[in-house]
């Protein structure tokens, strides 16, 4: 096993969303990983035009899941629908 597969195991411990700050919304990921790239994904198409002075900061990022583990288990399958 590698480092960064003993890492992510590890970060797997805990169960992951996506938390968009601005509209303060959170989507449950299955994994870690998943979390990061669609993190990443997400803030290309919400900085794809120039920013505005006043616009609304807006970014997601990967943090761990806020609420209890069983509403977590129901939202991923959103997820995997999605």
């Amino acid at each position: 096993m590698t480092t960064g597969e003993k890492i992510e195991a590890n970060a797997n411990l805990v169960k992951w969303c996506v938390h968009i700050l601005g509209p303060d919304d959170v989507m449950a990921a299955p994994s870690h990983d998943a979390a990061v790239a669609h993190a990443h994904e997400l803030n290309k198409l919400l900085h794809r035009g120039a920013r505005r002075s006043d616009d609304v900061l807006c970014f997601a990022y990967a943090a761990p899941w806020p609420h209890d583990l069983n509403s977590h288990e129901a939202a991923v399958k959103d997820w995997l629908h999605d």
